[in-house]
């Protein structure tokens, strides 16, 4: 059995602010050096990455590669990476666009959302021993309203049927920060969506951002393709808390994958 681990992690881009305390980045490192120590995902997509994240997570971690970039038109600001570790999974493609009427212009947004550009990192990897692929997209969706987050998702779906057809069709994954409760426009709009066919396996999960354990709140979410679905095992959070520290002010959720299942 072809058992793999997907991960989307909300890191939170804080480095050191007084008024994260115990919960600055800086003092939950070592913990989430531990934790992925321990679980050794296949893929990581990590959204909210800073500079100084980055450096830090490249360190650490050097059985990963790091795929993204950052959003600002000058390519500055917060990004989105994904960790591919590299024992188990080869690269074999990888884009950024935009989420925006213009995907492929540096800092483009959509009128009617924040003035935070948003991007999706797009990785396709292939798995080593069983030469299965899957297709990921590491997204972030506006905070602003449901109307710019559904037009932010239609843009994503137009992309995957874009490199679809202009590539191959892979086994697809479209994970992140949603910004969406499970009740809104834009996750009933993706559970509704046709051509192609997405399907939510974390519904039963009922609570992903926490702010260091003060509320509940989904908003972080996996769809995959419909080939994909049947070969879930399970999907569920990383909980993780040692003395007040959290591994950031999103749980981490991670599905396991039986690459043999794959329809």
């Amino acid at each position: 059995m072809s058992n793999v681990k997907i991960v989307t992690y909300n890191l939170r881009n804080v480095w050191l602010w007084t008024k994260e305390g115990i919960n600055c980045f800086a003092f939950r490192a070592g913990l989430v050096y531990d934790k992925i120590g321990r679980e050794k995902p296949d893929v990581i997509a990590f959204q909210e990455i800073v500079p100084t994240h980055l450096d830090i997570l490249q360190k650490l971690l050097p059985e990963y590669e790091f795929y993204g970039q950052y959003r600002n038109a000058d390519y500055t600001g917060e990004g989105l990476y994904t960790a591919i570790r590299k024992e188990n999974f080869q690269l074999i493609s990888y884009e950024t666009f935009w989420i925006s009427p213009t995907p492929f212009v540096s800092g483009s947004r959509f009128p009617n959302q924040s003035d935070c550009p948003r991007i999706c990192v797009v990785t396709t990897v292939r798995h080593r021993e069983s030469g299965k692929m899957l297709r990921l997209y590491n997204i972030h969706l506006d905070h602003i309203s449901d109307a710019a987050r559904i037009e932010g998702i239609q843009c994503v779906l137009a992309q995957m049927r874009r490199i679809n057809e202009t590539t191959f069709e892979a086994p697809t994954l479209i994970l992140g920060d949603y910004n969406a409760r499970p009740e809104s426009e834009t996750i009933r709009f993706c559970c509704e969506h046709q051509e192609p066919v997405i399907k939510d396996i974390t519904s039963h999960i009922e609570n992903t951002c926490h702010d260091y354990g003060k509320q509940v709140l989904k908003i972080d979410y996996i769809f995959v393709s419909e080939d994909l679905e049947k070969a879930v095992v399970t999907a569920d959070t990383w909980k993780t808390c040692f003395n007040g520290v959290y591994l950031s002010d999103h749980y981490p959720v991670f599905a396991d994958i039986d690459l043999d299942k794959i329809g």
